[in-house]
This record gives structure tokens, sequence and C-alpha cells, in this order.
């Protein structure tokens, strides 16, 4: 009786831990992308480059990301 109760609680334990530490990963990758969406809309004047895939451009000074210009060259071609 006394190990099942163990068993038990160990695994209750197991288990909350790893809900909270999965909620943790979930609020810091919220606040990361908070973060890099209020540097994106202070850079006023964004330095655009392409990428070497040259499928989209990129700000040199914040990081954002344009759309895409090209379809990658391994791409199937789209059907209308």
């Amino acid at each position: 009786m006394v190990l099942t109760d163990v068993i038990t609680v160990v695994s209750l334990l197991s288990l909350g831990g790893i809900i909270g530490l999965a909620g943790f990963r979930r609020l810091f990758r919220l606040d990361h992308l908070r973060w890099e969406y209020i540097r994106q809309n202070a850079c006023r004047w964004h330095r655009w480059q392409t990428l070497e895939e040259g499928t989209s451009l990129v700000c040199a000074l914040c990081g954002k990301r344009s759309r895409r210009l090209n379809p990658a060259p391994d791409s199937p071609p789209e059907v209308m």
C-alpha cells in the first residue's frame, strides 16, 4: 500500500514538473517574440539585404524579414 502511494506521488510530481516546465518554456518564447516585435517596430530605417538563397529580404539592423521575393529554386511550380 505504501509503495503504490509513493509511486503515485512521484508520478504526479513528475507530471507536474513536466507541465510546469512546458509552461515556463512557452512564457519565455512568448516574451522573446514580444521583445523581438518591439525591437523590429522601433527600427525606423530598415537596411534591407537579400538572404543567401535570394528568396527574401532581411533588415541588417533589426532582423525583420520581408515577404518572399522569388520561389525557392527546388520548389514545385504552383498550380493555378
